[in-house]
């Protein structure tokens, strides 16, 4: 039986950052990807201005940058603006294989790609039917995680998102759109990139079942005539039930540790800390992280203005109305740049 230090199964941003943060290290990192290639990943492609910081990317892998969104409530428009951009979108291919290309000179790390773990326990893993032991293991595997089962942690808050892939510049700017009818206390949006358009949608299946969500967005697309005929439609699971990172010498992060914002969607920037954070945990099993209990708290903060949403019943547009004038004012503009940021 092969043995290695460290085991990530789950080769997206927050595997792959916790073997950057591993690599020329003293430790022996396999690294598992399920998929033949490395980077692609259903997903709208948008980042926030403190991912985009935190990551350095070199500006040809950024598509799009904006200092301001245009916010519809119920086909009102406004446009929450600032000085500086606060959204951007990425191509998924693109930043997967940068993060790639930065782990692979690493001599202690090796990389496996069609190799998914179909047996998880607590000191090893099976994959093609070959055992493979370690000391610990991080799953980094997404919202239907082997590893998390192999826990017993059930995901109690899991969103689900529908969009379309549609070639088109027709559309440029960056929109999200609240309208409950349609989508409860969630929204639908369009994120251009270079040569194409993600519009979609998310919503808890609790309170707006898959079925519905999708006969709703049909709907919503009709209604403002986007023409998804030539669209590629993509669906997708995101897991917002945060239950902790670390389980003895078992770790998750990302969407697997349940830290998908369960208002807002974003997923990447949360994956990245907690890649990051579970390395430095492994190197040094007394270290505190300074970054987690902040993305914790904002989790925490998006998931009580959810319920806030929610319990307002049929209230829900007089809501959103309300905070749309509330963001003509600069101040509480500057905040709910902050609350999406």
């Amino acid at each position: 039986m092969q043995f290695f230090d460290v085991v990530i199964i789950g080769a997206g941003p927050a595997g792959l950052k916790c073997a950057e943060k591993l690599g020329n290290s003293s430790l022996k990192v396999l690294l598992l990807e399920k998929n033949d290639e490395i980077g692609p990943k259903v997903c709208a492609g948008g980042l926030t201005g403190k991912g985009i910081e935190y990551l350095g990317l070199p500006p040809q892998l950024i598509e799009y940058s904006y200092n301001q969104v245009k916010l519809h409530v119920n086909n009102i428009a406004s446009t929450l603006k600032s000085d500086t951009d606060f959204a951007f979108t990425i191509d998924r291919k693109k930043f997967g294989q940068w993060q790639l290309q930065k782990i692979k000179a690493f001599p202690n790390i090796e990389i496996r790609i069609s190799s998914k773990a179909t047996v998880v326990n607590k000191d090893f893993i099976v994959v093609g039917g070959e055992k493979i032991g370690f000391k610990y293991l991080v799953g980094a595997d997404g919202s239907n995680s082997i590893v998390k089962t192999f826990l017993g942690l059930k995901s109690r808050r899991k969103i689900i998102g529908i969009q379309y892939i549609i070639s088109t510049n027709k559309y440029q700017d960056f929109e999200i759109f609240f309208q409950p009818e349609y989508f409860s206390a969630w929204y639908a949006w369009i994120f251009p990139h270079r040569s194409y358009i993600s519009v979609g949608c998310g919503a808890d299946p609790k309170h707006v079942s898959p079925k519905k969500l999708k006969e709703n967005f049909h709907q919503w697309l009709n209604d403002r005539q986007i023409d998804i005929s030539k669209g590629k439609y993509e669906a997708f699971p995101m897991d917002a039930d945060y239950n902790g990172i670390r389980f003895d010498n078992i770790f998750l992060t990302g969407d697997v540790a349940g830290l998908v914002s369960p208002f807002t969607g974003e997923g990447i920037y949360q994956a990245l800390i907690s890649g990051e954070e579970t390395a430095k945990t492994i190197l040094n099993p007394s270290y505190i992280s300074d970054k987690m209990p902040a993305v914790i708290h904002k989790h925490k903060r998006h998931q009580q203005l959810i319920n806030l949403m929610i319990k307002s019943g049929r209230l829900k547009s007089l809501f959103f109305a309300t905070g749309q004038q509330l963001f003509k004012i600069p101040k509480y503009e500057k905040k709910a740049i902050e609350l999406f940021g």
